[in-house]
């Protein structure tokens, strides 16, 4: 599972936040984005979710860098 471990993400400009985890479904593995309090996420046909699953990692990253979101860093 490529070292990834529960990750919450934050979008500075828009100040939403989401959590991006690892699990297992049907005996594979995939990445879950969920929202955290009043933060939506956009599905595939541009529905509001608040979570969505991805089967591949690349697929999870490239939503997270294309909505602006970034790891949270703790000072």
């Amino acid at each position: 599972m490529k070292g990834v471990s529960e990750m919450k993400m934050i979008n500075k400009k828009s100040g939403e936040a989401v959590y991006f985890n690892p699990i297992r479904k049907n005996g594979k593995d995939a990445w879950i984005i969920q929202g955290i309090g009043s933060t939506v996420v956009i599905g595939r046909d541009r529905q509001k979710r608040k979570s969505r699953i991805f089967a591949q990692y690349a697929q999870a990253e490239a939503y997270l860098a294309r909505h602006g979101f970034e790891s949270e860093t703790y000072n």
